[in-house]
């Protein structure tokens, strides 16, 4: 073929091209070589990666879905150790995730209080990990922060506010009778706990204060666990005792897990919980306050944060969490308020007044049974609460509207939420063990919520179901003295089934200690299989936890990187849009 038919079948070619739009990015190839070189075909892009869907979170799933490059937050899950058990097997798991989230991701920390780690992953990196044999599940880390409800608030004047929440749950006669919180500890998990002289003078009862979430400046830049900790314990100092907490001298340990804007991650609330078991007895630390939530996208059995907040119960600590802000629609409730273990507080609106015959269920007040026992447990003042305020913090400077000044010129804030509502409990849960310090948290619970009072006139309140208030309004009274005279209540949390992420992690301290089937069989340790068909199976009631292995955990023995977290963590909910008055 000479070079003239050569140029005229290209020029020919050329010309088609207009015409043939279909295959025109395929032509420039053709004839980039017009002696007939043809150049090879590019690669076929690569396959999807290949995953294994039973051990993700279906919500991370469909992020991992819609984004395969995004670095996602996760928390790597192993299986229990296989016996011979050594002590502190738990570390080495959440070493072992930890190094496989280096190897596959960004690795920030390890949390062996549930055989984890945390850290970020892409698509292929998650995929890469639900591969290895033992890697139990792969958690979505959720941001935990305030949240709330979507529906209008009813009409109230703008100056009303509730300085007697401790009058309507009756703590005052409580401490009539020389109970006030002394010798027992709060442990605070949120955004920090200022120095405020309601809970420093004329002693300073802040015992202790660690930081699991960004860096800070001050010690409660956000203001919101400051106001939490003075419903708990504020002695009313600043004011002349016009605004009081409810338990006016119990000591508090603050555990920084939200950051400035207001939010966290499941794993930094996690690590704080392992830090308080680690000093629960330093501190004589009792009751763990958790005035936040995460969305629960899984029913408690599959998620993480219940499953730490189980082991703390266990170990000793009564655990008060806030249900949510997040109502009035049904299963609204969050984690870890989904648990049906610890007690699960929603909030009242006390309108200003110490009669609860006026009280009304906060319209934000989430509630709801899906997938666990029904939520809350009880209900507390939490509209307007004026507690102790940090000048200059995040929420003191988006709400100017709020500040509330006392009769001697000294100034407070109101806040609401069941937050709010939570501090209340804790601090009757810390009146109750002052007075009762011998009983344990299943037993304080069964006191708390079974000691409540009617509110809301002679028919009750309006409710959306009868399960929305729980047992109803908290009694710190009637429940103290009832618990001091030995009066019988129902038993709390018998017959309940703990978290898959609870039993795998208790595997090693259970190890060879007496345990029985429902049936009244007893379990075979060598050939029992730890997985959750055992688990529906096992008669949890018959552990004694006392007299089990606690000594073969290894609690906060792991470093907290912090500044891994500064750049990527606390990016999903800020207090600028938590507007709830």
């Amino acid at each position: 073929m000479n070079r003239r038919r050569l140029l005229c079948i290209g020029a020919a070619l050329l010309v088609l091209l207009p015409a043939a739009p279909a295959t025109a990015q395929l032509l420039p190839q053709l004839i980039v070589d017009p002696l007939g070189n043809l150049p090879p075909l590019p690669p076929p892009p690569p396959p999807p990666p290949t995953i294994i869907q039973g051990k993700i979170d279906p919500d991370l799933l469909a992020l991992v879905q819609a984004n395969p490059s995004a670095l996602l937050p996760v928390i790597v899950e192993m299986k229990p150790a296989v016996p011979p058990l050594v002590g502190g097997a738990n570390v080495g798991l959440a070493l072992q995730a930890l190094d496989l989230l280096r190897l596959n991701g960004v690795p920030v920390a390890a949390l062996a209080l549930v055989n984890s780690a945390a850290g970020f992953a892409n698509a292929a990196g998650i995929s890469a990990l639900s591969l290895v044999p033992t890697v139990a599940f792969i958690h979505h880390d959720r941001t935990v922060g305030p949240r709330q409800s979507a529906a209008p608030p009813p009409p109230t004047p703008p100056d009303q506010f509730s300085a007697i929440y401790q009058r309507v749950v009756k703590a005052p006669q409580v401490w009539q009778q020389g109970i006030t919180g002394n010798g027992v500890t709060v442990a605070v998990l949120d955004s920090g706990v200022a120095a405020d002289p309601d809970l420093t003078v004329p002693a300073n009862r802040v015992l202790a204060s660690v930081n699991f979430a960004d860096q800070a400046t001050t010690t409660d830049p956000g203001g919101h666990g400051t106001h939490v900790a003075g419903i708990i314990g504020g002695n009313g100092t600043r004011s002349d005792g016009q605004f009081v907490g409810v338990a006016p001298q119990v000591n508090i340990v603050d555990v920084r897990v939200l950051s400035t804007r207001g939010s966290g991650r499941i794993s930094s609330v996690i690590r704080g919980i392992e830090w308080t078991l680690a000093h629960r007895v330093a501190y004589n630390i009792r009751v763990l306050n958790l005035s936040f939530g995460a969305p629960a996208t899984l029913p408690y059995v599959a998620d993480p944060l219940s499953a730490a907040v189980e082991i703390a119960w266990r170990r000793g600590l009564v655990v008060v969490a806030a249900a949510g802000n997040t109502g009035p629609d049904r299963d609204t409730v969050l984690s870890p308020g989904i648990d049906p273990y610890v007690v699960t507080v929603g909030a009242t609106d006390d309108q200003g007044t110490r009669d609860p015959q006026d009280d009304t269920l906060a319209w934000f007040s989430a509630w709801g049974g899906a997938n666990s026992n029904p939520k809350p447990d009880l209900v507390a003042p939490g509209r307007r609460l004026v507690s102790v305020r940090v000048p200059g913090s995040s929420l003191d400077a988006l709400f100017p509207d709020r500040v509330v000044s006392a009769q001697n010129g000294s100034t407070y804030f109101r806040l609401s939420g069941t937050s709010q509502a939570t501090g209340v409990v804790s601090g009757a849960a810390a009146l109750f063990l002052a007075g009762n310090p011998n009983l344990p948290p299943d037993q304080v619970k069964a006191y708390l919520v079974g000691t409540t009072q009617p509110y809301g006139g002679d028919s009750g309140p309006v409710l959306p179901d009868p399960i929305a208030d729980g047992s109803g309004l908290l009694d710190a009274f009637d429940a103290t003295t009832s618990a001091s005279k030995g009066q019988p209540v129902p038993a709390a949390n018998s017959g309940l089934r703990p978290s898959d992420g609870f039993a795998r992690a208790m595997y090693p301290v259970l190890y060879g200690t007496p345990l029985f089937y429902k049936d009244g069989s007893p379990v075979v340790w060598q050939s029992v299989a730890w997985d959750s068909v055992a688990w529906d199976s096992i008669a949890w009631d018959s552990v004694a936890w006392d007299s089990v292995a606690w000594d073969s955990v290894a609690w906060d023995s792991v470093a907290w990187d912090s500044v891994a977290w500064d750049s990527v963590a606390w990016d999903s909910v800020a207090w600028d849009s938590y507007t709830l008055d």
